[in-house]
């Protein structure tokens, strides 16, 4: 697989990625208007800001080494797909203490 190659999964990864964040973080609003007071809206509050950080961290570490070191790609990308499953188990979490605490507050 030649750099050109990853680049262009590195970018599509990338689009991937905001795209999950901006989810995310409606998500995390969302849950956390209705659970503020609770420990699940503090929780997932923290997560979303936390999730976010490392998702913009390496978003800007991935620009530079990207820029600077193509070859240096081949390090960066497979902690993207990490962060890109990260991302999915997050989304999940998010959604079934979401789901969860409707069904409690019944």
């Amino acid at each position: 697989m030649s750099v050109e190659n990853i680049q262009i999964y590195f970018w599509i990864a990338l689009a991937v990625l905001l795209l999950g964040s901006i989810y995310l973080i409606i998500e995390g609003v969302k849950v956390h208007s209705l659970f503020s007071d609770s420990i699940v809206g503090r929780l997932v509050k923290t997560l979303v800001i936390v999730f976010i950080i490392e998702l913009y961290s390496l978003g800007i570490v991935g620009f530079a080494f990207l820029t600077f070191k193509p070859q240096a790609i081949m390090v960066i990308f497979p902690i993207m797909l990490l962060i890109l499953v990260t991302l999915v188990f997050t989304i999940f979490a998010i959604r079934s203490a979401k789901q969860e605490v409707a069904q409690l507050m019944k």
